[in-house]
């Protein structure tokens, strides 16, 4: 959506919440941009050119010395200088107070000649864009951003091929084991964790052939039994009624392992979320490249805000530490709204559901997965 006169120059500060910065560049269509960049904001200012070239935009990076008042007024009459008699777009979310006053004083120069002066303000939380100068308003944020967007602006990339479409065709093919297994989950607890041990042994990359065999410390019965043969029905293992059972691949036993769990996430986004807006079981590296993976369950950009999913099946032995590192990828990985999900087939402690709250993660266990849907459509919502 282009506004009427677009400007010839969008005029905005590195910030390290540059999804701000990113939404009204594409949303107003501006074709130059010019990014303001003080000494401790450059590798931000990276990152948002990064993404911004990415629509073959012209970007220019300026100097801004925020030492003190007299070298921002410096810098910001430089600045107005340089585009004396243009229509400028100043986007103030980013930077200090002083600096956005200096610009605002500095920037008004351009209108003695021919030039105008417009300055906007990105509310993300608010999903709202605030206009100053002649004609106040405040006008709606439109969805503009994908994953990929994403990540570039807050300086990271997904790494490599994650085969989502043929994650896809594997989850449509036992969505309904996925939906059942979803849907009672409070019932199949300690079943899970039983076959989730196994199944994680059989998954090992390094494990041979003949461990894809395993064996139960009893022959199952009840809920598990129950689980084995609808999994044997859908060819994912071989169960004999004794306490052996065969996975048929070390993919179907990382199925078993907790996967289930995430395609049961994948399968309630398709068809809820536009494509390019959400990927599952991705590695996410630093955009210089050189960092460790970040293993992901699945990430969604929906409304230009971020949702980060961690998907846990069996007993967990540290969920303080998972509950801990979650809260770290999204905040780096999404920014200030953000949110952050933790899925569990297990039921948490009141101690760790705490622990959650505290690190502002929503968590869904036990009985809750089954309201997964509801619980999408309430965050899209949002």
């Amino acid at each position: 959506m282009n506004m009427p006169n677009t400007p010839q120059v969008h005029v905005c500060i590195a910030t390290g919440q540059n999804a701000a910065n990113f939404i009204p560049i594409q949303q107003y269509g501006a074709q130059e941009v010019w990014i303001l960049q003080t000494p401790s904001m450059k590798a931000s200012a990276d990152h948002l050119a990064l993404a911004l070239r990415q629509d073959g935009r012209r970007i220019e990076r300026k100097a801004f010395d925020d030492a003190s008042p007299q070298a921002m007024a410096q810098s910001a009459e430089s600045i107005a200088e340089q585009l004396d008699g243009r229509h400028v777009v100043l986007h103030v979310t980013g930077g200090t107070k002083l600096m956005v006053l200096a610009l605002r004083d500095g920037l008004r120069l351009v209108e003695a000649g021919q030039g105008r002066l417009d300055i906007l303000y990105a509310e993300t939380a608010k999903q709202q864009i605030d206009w100053l100068g002649a004609s106040p308003r405040t006008e709606p944020m439109i969805d503009v951003m994908n994953l990929q967007q994403m990540l570039l602006v807050q300086g990271y990339r997904i790494e490599g091929d994650n085969r989502h479409a043929a994650a896809q065709q594997s989850a449509q093919a036992r969505a309904s084991l996925t939906r059942k297994l979803g849907d009672n989950a409070a019932l199949y607890g300690k079943a899970f964790s039983a076959l989730a041990t196994l199944a994680a042994r059989a998954a090992e990359p390094s494990a041979a052939p003949r461990e894809l065999t395993q064996t139960f410390q009893y022959a199952p019965g009840g809920r598990l039994a129950e689980m084995l043969k609808d999994a044997q029905s859908k060819d994912l293992l071989r169960w004999d009624n004794e306490d052996t059972v065969s996975f048929t691949s070390q993919e179907t036993a990382r199925y078993l392992a907790g996967g289930w769990i995430e395609e049961l996430v994948l399968l309630k986004l398709v068809g809820m979320v536009k494509p390019g807006q959400f990927s599952s079981n991705l590695n996410v590296i630093s955009a210089g490249g050189g960092s460790v993976p970040n293993e992901l369950d699945a990430m969604v950009v929906h409304r230009n805000r971020a949702l980060l999913v961690e998907c846990k099946t069996g007993r967990q032995s540290n969920p303080s530490a998972a509950l801990y590192k979650l809260a770290q990828l999204r905040d780096r990985l999404g920014g200030s709204v953000a949110t952050a999900l933790y899925l569990s087939a297990q039921v948490l402690s009141d101690e760790h559901r705490q622990r959650a709250a505290e690190y502002r993660i929503d968590v869904l266990c036990g009985d809750d997965v089954s309201t997964l849907p509801a619980w999408l459509r309430s965050w899209m919502g949002g």
